[in-house]
């Protein structure tokens, strides 16, 4: 506008500050085991689909474009290497642990699943799409019937994941490269939920010698009876 010379000047406008929400996650044991509970009546595969973002942390894109050959059970470890029609969101290959309540779940999968190639398969044997039906509506089936209040979507499966790695006294920047994060930054979302977090603090502000004041009350004369 300046430069058609429309205004005389050029304004000075102060950038509005965004406030970046609290994320969402499934916040407690028992909330994750009722959600996980209440998948196991849907179609195959959804409960494994289910376990595998809460207990490995991974994107969507990267859950369902996940092939057996990415999963070694011997050496408990998942290499996420592809996303829907592309390589990962920050364009990396990283290695994920198998956790221990993931381990027999996904032994027991490979058994039963449709497909020799992809671990969550879509019912033609391809891989599943953004507008997978397992990440919209039937998640939200199964919320709705775990009585979970808040409303997540399939994404806050993987805040869920790092939620509880940093309450059960996770290190950050292990976590860091499990969820693929280019900065600490991201990570550090979730460091508040440490049961450590302010352990260093408490005292910072302790002064030595410092009593609490004494107050004379009355006195009271209480009744023979």
């Amino acid at each position: 506008a300046v430069d058609l010379r429309w205004l005389a000047a050029r304004p000075i406008i102060k950038k509005p500050k965004l406030i970046t929400p609290e994320f969402k996650y499934l916040r407690t044991k028992d909330e994750i085991r009722r959600f996980l509970l209440a998948a196991q009546d849907e179609d195959e595969g959804v409960y494994e689909l289910y376990a595998t973002a809460i207990y490995a942390g991974m994107r969507a894109g990267e859950n369902l474009g996940l092939q057996w050959q990415d999963v070694d059970l011997r050496r408990r470890l998942i290499t996420v290497q592809r996303s829907y029609n592309s390589t990962t969101k920050t364009d990396r290959v990283r290695y994920v642990p198998i956790l221990d309540p993931l381990l027999p779940l996904l032994k027991e999968w490979k058994l039963r699943c449709p497909s020799k190639t992809w671990v969550f398969p879509s019912k033609v044997d391809t891989m599943q799409q953004p507008s997978a039906r397992v990440l919209q509506e039937t998640l939200h089936r199964v919320r709705a019937v775990a009585c979970i209040d808040e409303r997540i979507t399939f994404h806050d499966l993987r805040h869920s994941f790092a939620s509880h790695w940093m309450m059960n006294g996770g290190d950050i920047y292990r976590l860091q490269r499990v969820l693929g994060h280019r900065s600490i930054v991201m990570t550090e979302r979730y460091s508040h939920l440490s049961p450590t977090a302010f352990s260093a603090d408490y005292a910072i502000l302790g002064v030595d010698g410092l009593d609490c004041p004494k107050r004379v009350g009355d006195v009271i004369k209480l009744s023979k009876q």
